[in-house]
């Protein structure tokens, strides 16, 4: 259970990490979002909604038919309704009534007119709302009453001309000779209860005559009382069939005629629009904004192939992490290694402080005293890496040599303010024939540097020599910890050449630049070569993310640390 718990609690704080290294994308997108709605809420035309309570009673009270069957039916009826009330004739009809091609909402026609219409039943009633939306909000209330007003009334006109047809359709029944077969026929009649049990009565008295007539002649008295009650039951037929067809005219003629369709609420005119809805559209736009900008930070994330925390080193990278250099803007005329000579307490000092810890503490640093310092490609670094680490090295009381072994673009000659004239390429061309003449003392107590001296033609010729092997045991014998800043892996192979004497590399890759696959071929191809990579670092990395000690309270720990007095001692 703990287990889970760790797992939740670490994709929790990756997905938090993601959010706020990705922080800038995240609030573009929610302010942009924002003020969109904002905009919508504020300069959009209110719109007002005008109802009318229709209720709808199906015809014959819906009693017949199995339940389940009804349902679909009374389904297809309200359906039916709701079709008509928005009908072509009754969109034109209204839109004639009230003139309402003068309208601004309702100009182009009465196409306009029905996209503004929208039919709500109840849920479980018989009750349906007609509503009507138009910034007018006068005109919507108008447009609501008149076209639920004419639904009813073309319902009670439909169903009088069609009760005005079955009517003359019975009265020319009624004056025909056969009047009394036909009114029998008529299904008001036919699904008559009192009806069917006197036709009941009647087939069985018959069927008692038949077998009398069997037994006996007209003239018994059996026969002639039941020949008398027959006789006074299709009297009583004949009337109950009189009195259904007189009740079916009466009805048909509109007298007692009810209409199924009544208005239950005429048209309120409306006070508050119901869109835009500033409150609401605002939230929706804050909450909206905010998720979609998380969803694109998530975006970014997958399709970012650079590296930039110790979760990218190790896992996708595959590198030990030693550390993170964060980016900083250096002052004008000042060394880059000034933070690391300043009283005061910075993160860019204590990261290479930190850097330096985890490399004493690598066991193919202490076995090897000589460090390469190396990069996938240009302008990731390395050489400001190199030229700290020295620094941070050498303020530990240790002889430390920095040593710049990119031949073709050298800086460090510049970084530690040194003469360029004479270097390394002079030994390794012959043309000096001790390294220690080489060795110039810089600012730093215990730091030494070898500069590249004049750029060669054939770098890699002069790499390739044995006096680089005479010059790096000589290193190894005189310094207790030596740093080379070497040329990037690509798209020279001078790395290689340095390799073959010294094998512990550091690999410094760029926050954010530097993609995945060639840092994992630069790894390879330097673990090709037998090499032995210490770790990873990453340099030039924007703090604030939750993956890495943020860097506001990172400083302000060694802010506290110095101001309680007990970091005196180390400033000193």
């Amino acid at each position: 259970m703990k287990e889970n718990d760790q797992e939740i609690d670490l994709s929790l704080s990756q997905y938090l990490a993601i959010i706020s290294r990705r922080r800038w994308v995240v609030i573009s997108i929610t302010l942009v979002v924002f003020i969109a709605a904002a905009c919508y809420a504020m300069y959009w035309p209110p719109v007002f909604r005008a109802t009318t309570v229709l209720n709808i009673e199906r015809e014959g009270g819906g009693t017949s038919g199995a339940g389940g069957f009804q349902e679909v039916q009374d389904d297809a009826y309200f359906e039916t309704q709701f079709k008509l009330i928005t009908s072509n004739t009754a969109l034109s009809h209204v839109y004639m009534e009230l003139s309402l091609s003068s309208s601004t909402d309702f100009a182009r026609g009465p196409g306009t007119l029905y996209k503004a219409i929208t039919i709500v039943q109840v849920p479980r009633t018989r009750l349906c709302q007609v509503n009507v939306d138009s910034t007018d909000p006068r005109l919507a209330m108008m447009i609501s009453g008149a076209l639920s007003q004419y639904f009813v009334e073309q319902s009670l006109n439909n169903k009088l001309n069609m009760s005005k047809d079955v009517l003359d359709a019975l009265q020319a029944r009624v004056n025909s000779s056969d009047s009394d077969r036909t009114n029998q026929s008529l299904p008001s009649v036919v699904n008559n209860k009192l009806i069917q049990d006197i036709k009941s009565q009647i087939f069985q008295g018959e069927a008692q005559l038949a077998d009398l007539r069997m037994k006996y002649t007209d003239s018994h008295p059996a026969l002639i009382s039941l020949k008398s009650r027959l006789a006074s039951m299709h009297k009583v037929l004949n009337v109950e069939v009189s009195n259904i067809v007189a009740s079916l005219k009466t009805e048909l003629s509109g007298q007692l005629r009810a209409n199924n369709v009544r208005i239950v609420d005429l048209p309120q005119l409306p006070v508050s629009p119901v869109r835009p809805r500033k409150a609401l559209a605002m939230l929706f736009g804050l909450i909206g904004g905010f998720s979609l900008g998380v969803m694109i930070a998530f975006l970014f994330e997958m399709l970012d192939q650079t590296v930039r925390t110790q979760d990218d080193i190790e896992r996708r990278v595959g590198l030990p992490f030693l550390g993170l250099i964060p980016f900083a803007r250096h002052k004008k005329g000042a060394a880059i290694y000034e933070p690391l000579l300043s009283a005061d307490v910075s993160l860019l000092s204590e990261s290479f402080r930190n850097l330096r810890t985890m490399v004493d503490l690598t066991d193919a640093v202490v076995e090897e005293p000589i460090l390469l310092v190396t990069s996938s490609v240009q302008e990731e670094g390395k050489s400001f890496v190199a030229s700290n680490l020295a620094v941070s090295m050498a303020q530990l009381n240790k002889r430390v040599l920095l040593v710049d072994g990119d031949l073709r673009r050298p800086h460090q000659h510049g970084n530690m303010r040194v003469s360029s004239e004479m270097g390394l390429v002079d030994f390794l061309s012959g043309a000096v024939t001790s390294p220690e003449t080489l060795v110039q003392k810089t600012a730093i107590a215990n730091l030494d540097i070898v500069t590249c001296g004049s750029r060669p033609p054939n770098p890699a010729e002069l790499l390739n020599t044995e006096n680089l092997a005479q010059f790096v045991a000589w290193a190894r014998g005189h310094y207790a910890r030596v740093i080379v800043d070497c040329p990037p892996v690509f798209p020279i192979s001078d790395i290689q050449l340095w390799g073959r004497h010294i094998k512990p590399t550091i690999f410094v890759t760029r926050f954010g630049r530097t993609r995945v696959p060639l840092i994992q071929t630069a790894c390879a191809r330097l673990r090709g070569c037998g090499m032995k990579i210490v770790g990873g670092v990453i340099n030039g990395a924007r703090l604030g993310t939750m993956t890495y000690a943020d860097g506001r309270y990172y400083e302000q720990y060694y802010r506290d640390y110095v101001d309680s007095g007990k970091g005196k001692e180390r400033r000193s």
